[in-house]
């Protein structure tokens, strides 16, 4: 554009050059006739002041004749009479130096004019002048006065050309500025990260989307305003602001907590000095690692919960050992004991001196054969207690296999009819139990420890909220059906406790969001139960309730022919996408 304007401009120049040429020669031509016709009137005024010296023939105007010819550059005056005589002759002003160059170079030419010189109408001599064309000094003050325009106006076309360059450079460095600003705001912007930016004095001067979405404030808002004024909390760390300025490092703050919707949060703060010479200030960067620290704790959790699963196993099979005793003496005792007639009973018996019948008469009396009994009941709950906590506890390395929904649900049943909270002071068995399972249920595929580990959790939950609440008749009502049109199994854990609130109930699954105090619980249970199902399963977990009348906690998982559809479905789907 600038380059178009001086081509321009310069063709305006060119024009404006042959302009002034062609003025200069029609003015030249112009004045050249006017000269020439002002020296003839002046002659011809000459000849009339002398006419009347001439005709009386008296002495001649010398004075007269002398000023004419300086103030009119006459070079010489000759007054000739009627009979070819010289009545006067005089000479102008000699030239100096400069006119006499200018002559020989032709530009003062000397003309020869002559004018009749009459009287009462009668010419009665001629005046002759050699007359000195001084118009030259006129063409130069022209040319000198069309050159200094001409330079005035080349100066202001060179300066115009100069500004429209400048302007034009200018919008192409300020339209360079405006998109490196907006390609470096959309970098800031798209970082998931808090960017703010401050001065010295806690003005901010750089404000990125993610701070718009935290604050509120929109970047016409924040910029030039105090840091306190529109990121309160981070008001105190001023002080980390001035000291990075100062020393010119940066300050970190690793895991500062604050509270949001009631709720523990985590951030990182990291205050970085600007370096470049000429320029204070600082960005503050601060990251939410709440999702970071929440997964550390929940690894952290599952560790603990491995390693209870460990201790777990192996106490099962310590407690095994000395169980398989008990029940195999328990049960030679009871053959012994109730074939009393058997050979070797009889020799026992005469050695003491006693019969078999009065042996057995005693053992009626005092009840051996009930205890015997009851030792073998109390050592089968306790093998089938040990079983369930093997098959619980042990790793189950995402084996999916096809399980009975209902012996799922009574295995673990037996397992959380042990728990018993010393603190709390409950007994699970104490709960009463109803049992509405559809008859002729099908086998369902899935991760049988991991299923259970999910109805353990909502068993122990509910439990714990009947205990608080202070009911008298605790009850669980566990349903089990089928959803043939959706191709699902339908279970149903539903306790007659206090319930919960619509917005308790739409936050029960959030990871570590608990209703109990602190070292009460995680508030990891619920939302391991609910990837369990979902993520793992590819089913539901659902809850319904309301305040003071109970939960009621839903499980949906596939059944074997829709699972085995969806699976085939994402084969294909996976096919279909590698070719």
């Amino acid at each position: 554009m600038a380059r178009l304007i001086e081509d321009h401009i310069r063709l305006v120049f060119v024009l404006l050059l042959a302009l002034f040429t062609a003025g200069f020669l029609l003015f030249f031509t112009w004045y050249q006739d006017i000269v020439f016709k002002h020296a003839q009137e002046r002659l011809r005024q000459d000849a009339l002041v002398i006419a009347e010296s001439l005709w009386r023939y008296e002495t001649p105007p010398f004075a007269y004749l002398i000023l004419s010819a300086r103030s009119n550059s006459y070079r010489t005056v000759q007054v000739i009479d009627d009979s070819q005589k010289e009545y006067a002759a005089v000479k102008g002003q000699a030239p100096s130096f400069t006119e006499r160059m200018m002559a020989r170079a032709g530009l003062l030419p000397v003309v020869e004019l002559e004018e009749p010189v009459r009287y009462q109408n009668r010419t009665i001599g001629t005046i002759e002048v050699d007359w000195q064309n001084r118009a030259a000094f006129i063409y130069f003050y022209v040319i000198i006065c069309q050159v200094l325009l001409f330079a005035g106006l080349w100066f202001f076309l060179n300066l115009y050309i100069a500004k429209k360059t400048l302007e034009e450079r200018v919008k192409e460095r300020t339209a360079d500025l405006r998109a490196s600003r907006a390609r470096l705001q959309s970098i800031l912007d798209s970082m998931p990260s808090v960017l703010i930016g401050v001065d010295p004095a806690g003005n901010i001067t750089l404000w990125n989307n993610r701070a718009e979405q935290v604050s509120g404030f929109l970047t016409e808002e924040a910029l030039d305003r105090p840091l306190e004024k529109v990121y309160p909390r981070l008001a105190p760390r001023m002080d980390q602001v001035r000291e990075a300025i100062a020393t010119r490092r940066e300050r970190v703050s690793k895991k500062q907590a604050r509270m949001q919707d009631n709720l523990v949060c985590y951030e990182d703060i990291t205050v970085f000095p600007l370096v470049a010479n000429g320029v204070e200030g600082a960005v503050i960067r601060v990251d939410d690692i709440t999702d970071q620290v929440r997964m550390e704790e929940m690894i952290i959790q599952s560790e603990k919960m491995l390693s209870v699963g460990g201790l777990a196993a192996g106490m099962a099979h310590e407690i095994n050992n000395p169980l398989a005793g008990i029940m195999q003496t328990a049960n030679v005792m009871k053959l012994r004991l109730e074939n009393i007639d058997i050979a070797a009973n009889k020799r026992a018996a005469s050695d003491i001196g006693i019969s078999t019948e009065q042996v057995r008469a005693f053992m009626e009396k005092r009840g051996i054969f009930n205890m015997l009994e009851a030792i073998n009941e109390s050592g089968a709950r306790v093998a089938v207690i040990v079983d369930n906590m093997l098959s619980f506890a042990r790793k189950s390395d995402a084996i999916v296999s096809s399980h009975n929904p209902a012996e799922l649900m009574d295995s673990i049943l037996e397992l959380a009819a042990t728990d018993y909270d010393l603190k709390k002071q409950y007994d699970f068995k104490t709960i009463k139990i109803v049992r509405e399972y559809e008859e002729n249920l099908p086998m369902i595929p899935c991760e049988g420890a991991k299923v259970q580990q999910v109805i353990l959790n909502i068993l122990r939950n509910g439990a714990q909220a009947m205990l608080e609440a202070g009911r008298n008749r605790p009850c669980f009502i566990l349903r089990i059906s089928t959803e043939a049109e959706a191709g699902m199994l339908r279970m149903e854990i539903q306790d007659n406790g206090p319930g919960m609130t619509r917005e308790i109930r739409n936050r029960i699954f959030e990871p570590f969001f608990t209703t109990k105090p602190p070292g009460v619980g995680t508030g990891l249970g619920l939302s391991v139960s609910y990837f369990i199902i979902t993520e793992n399963h590819k089913g539901t977990l659902g809850v319904s309730s309301a305040s003071g009348k109970g939960a009621n906690f839903i499980i949906r998982l596939p059944l074997a022919s829709h699972s085995l559809e969806r699976r085939e479905a994402e084969e294909d789907e996976n096919h279909a996408a590698f070719t």
